[in-house]
This record gives structure tokens, sequence and C-alpha cells, in this order.
């Protein structure tokens, strides 16, 4: 089963929430959404997860690079950063929120929220949405294979 939409609900451009669900542990897939060397074998190049109020950086390729910086962090359990295009300008920030859940059968639920869309960016939204369908399944598949 691919990633799922848990919820499309609320005024304006509603959130990318979508989730997947794995047989591997917690712990392994907090991993995979944290450590750099994890994360660029489903996703991208990405900076090591610091403290709260350090910045984060995803650097796609060929000029392509995210900037943000974290926002919160529950170690093991949830983290968020905010989300710009280094080209964009700083008022088109949205956040990603990803949250691992441990699930009754000994897998792993893994939900990303990416919120705070304006209006008239719509468009923006459900390409990111396609992309963010694409790579969680790829995550899933990662941890299915390990």
């Amino acid at each position: 089963m691919g990633a799922v939409r848990t919820t499309d609900t609320g005024p304006g451009v509603p959130p990318i929430d979508l989730a997947i669900e794995t047989t591997a542990d917690p712990a392994t897939a907090w991993q995979a959404v944290t450590l750099p060397e994890r994360i660029a074998l489903w996703f991208t190049d990405a900076s090591p997860l610091g403290e709260v109020g350090e910045r984060y950086r995803l650097d796609f390729g060929e000029g392509s690079v995210v900037v943000g910086e974290v926002v919160a962090l529950q170690p093991g359990r949830r983290f968020a950063y905010t989300w710009t295009w280094e080209a964009a300008e700083a008022e088109a920030a949205t956040t990603v929120e990803w949250t691992v859940e441990p699930l009754a059968s000994g897998g792993s639920r893994i939900r990303l929220v990416h919120s705070g869309w304006d209006e008239g960016e719509e468009a923006a939204r459900d390409d990111h949405e396609g992309y963010w369908t694409g790579y969680l399944d790829d995550l899933r598949d990662i941890l299915e294979e390990a």
C-alpha cells in the first residue's frame, strides 16, 4: 500500500498529510528519517539533524536546495523544520513535520505533514504532494528491505 492522505480539513490550502506503515521498529524508522546516510537512500542529501533553532538543509543537486530551521524536536518521535527553496523569499516558508509512532504489530507508522501553504500556492502544494508520495513509497521500500 502506498502513502495515504490522512486528513484534508481546515480553511485555506490544506496541508499535505501522508503516512506509511512499515514492519521496521520505531528506532529504525527514526534513523531512516533523521540520519543523513539513511535519508540519502530514499530522499536526498541532508544535513545532520540539530537542535531546535539550528539550520537544516536538503540538497537535491543542480542548485535545488531547501534551507530551513529545526522548529520542533522530540528525539525518537517527532521533528519539524521550516522548508524554503534557497532561491525563494523568506516569506515563502512552509513547515515539514515527521512523526514516528509504534504499531501494536511491532512495526512503525511514519507520518509527514507539510503545512503552511498560502492561498494561490495550490499548484505548488499539489506538486509537492506528488513528490512526497513517491518519496514515502521509496522510504517504505528501503525499510522493508532492511
